[in-house]
């Protein structure tokens, strides 16, 4: 007669099922963040608003901010730094929400009547943080209307985002 020499087999103790199903779960909330990233949609742009100039660093450049409202930022403050050379308007802006923050450049033709200056031109968006990361847009309607004081303009952009 042939016995068999193999210890009986075990289930395995409840407490190490558990600690593996539950090691195998925090590495899996731990990842995440990194595999549930939001795939870029293209999003309506529409928002306006006034700025106010707070700065004139030169003759030729200033910086206004204001609150600009509309799709899809909501509302937020609005930071922009332009220069005039000839005709042309060249700007850098932030647009900073509850959100994040959106960074782009404006280039507008400058002409005035009377005492009013209008720009219009194109804008892009070229960076974006928090819920706007890697925000991207191009040739979007910028325009502007103001004193040619620059103390007060009002400005809309129109077209499209991408984040």
């Amino acid at each position: 007669m042939s016995h068999d020499t193999t210890p009986p087999r075990r289930p395995l103790p409840a407490r190490l099922g558990v600690a593996s199903l539950a090691a195998i779960a925090a590495a899996g909330v731990a990842a995440a963040p990194y595999a549930v990233a939001a795939k870029a949609k293209t999003r309506t742009l529409s928002a306006s608003g006034e700025l106010v100039r707070t700065a004139k660093p030169s003759a030729l450049s200033s910086v206004q901010a204001g609150t600009v409202t509309g799709k899809p930022f909501g509302s937020g403050r609005m930071t922009l730094r332009s220069s005039l050379k000839q005709a042309t308007v060249t700007s850098t802006f932030t647009l900073q929400t509850s959100a994040g923050l959106v960074r782009g450049r404006a280039t507008a033709r400058l002409t005035l009547d009377g005492d009013t200056a209008t720009y219009k031109g194109t804008a892009r968006i070229t960076s974006g943080t928090r819920r706007y990361r890697g925000a991207t847009g191009s040739n979007i309607r910028f325009t502007g209307k103001g004193p040619v004081s620059a103390k007060r303009t009002k400005i809309t952009l129109s077209g499209a985002v991408r984040y």
